[in-house]
């Protein structure tokens, strides 16, 4: 939802989407949080901005705040909530369009087995200019639908798929992330004259069952 190509694909109006102003202190961010069970644990957030394009109405744009809640479950929620109008200064430089704002966003998947999950997205948006909501729910509900559909079709896989694509990378940037720390792990058991076949019996255990690696 994040990335503006990839929006293209699902919704004709969007113009612009970035994150402007990520915050990396992830460990003050969770420090704030505290209750991990509760909220789940930071690993993303950040002040975002979107901007529509000419339609029915006139451009809109947004700033908000949003992030990534991730679960010991599995469990993801992508949140964001509009900024307040003295947050004005942190909009990117240009012509300025009328403001639309999400009171509250959220988007929750949730693991239902291990090549399953359910979603619910939450909006309740303002479009702003004083245009009544009948006029524009529909266009709403339709951009929503979009996703769905996009999303169905992504999952669904496949040989040469997007899906198939991102995963075989994921799989091969494990794997070389496990090669890498497997051989500092080698050059400073060396280093210490340890007899490896005892310490990393594990690990050959793990080549005699590659498939192990690629798990996602």
């Amino acid at each position: 939802m994040m990335d503006l190509e990839e929006r293209k694909k699902w919704d004709d109006q969007v113009a612009n989407v970035e994150e402007i102003y990520p915050i990396e202190d992830l460990d003050a961010v969770n420090a704030i949080l505290s209750n991990q069970d509760k909220y789940g644990t930071c690993t993303r957030v950040g002040v975002g901005y979107t901007q529509t394009k000419q339609g029915i109405i006139s451009p809109r744009e947004q700033l908000i705040l949003g992030g990534m809640q991730e679960y010991e479950n599995g469990a993801t929620i992508l949140w964001g909530t509009e900024m307040e109008e003295y947050h004005n200064h942190l909009l990117p430089p240009g012509q300025r369009h009328t403001r639309a704002k999400s009171h509250l966003f959220a988007a929750t998947l949730a693991p239902t087995g291990p090549d399953s999950f359910d979603v619910e997205y939450l909006l309740q948006m303002d479009v702003g200019g004083g245009i009544p909501n009948f006029m524009t729910t529909p266009a709403l509900t339709d951009a929503v639908k979009k996703l769905f559909e996009h999303a169905k079709a992504y999952f669904a896989g496949g040989d040469g798929s997007e899906l198939n694509s991102y995963l075989k990378s994921r799989q091969q940037a494990e794997y070389s992330d496990i090669e890498i720390v497997s051989s500092l792990d080698e050059d400073y058991l060396l280093d210490a004259e340890i007899d490896l076949s005892e310490v990393h019996s594990h690990h050959h255990a793990m080549n005699d069952n590659e498939s192990l690696l690629f798990t996602p």
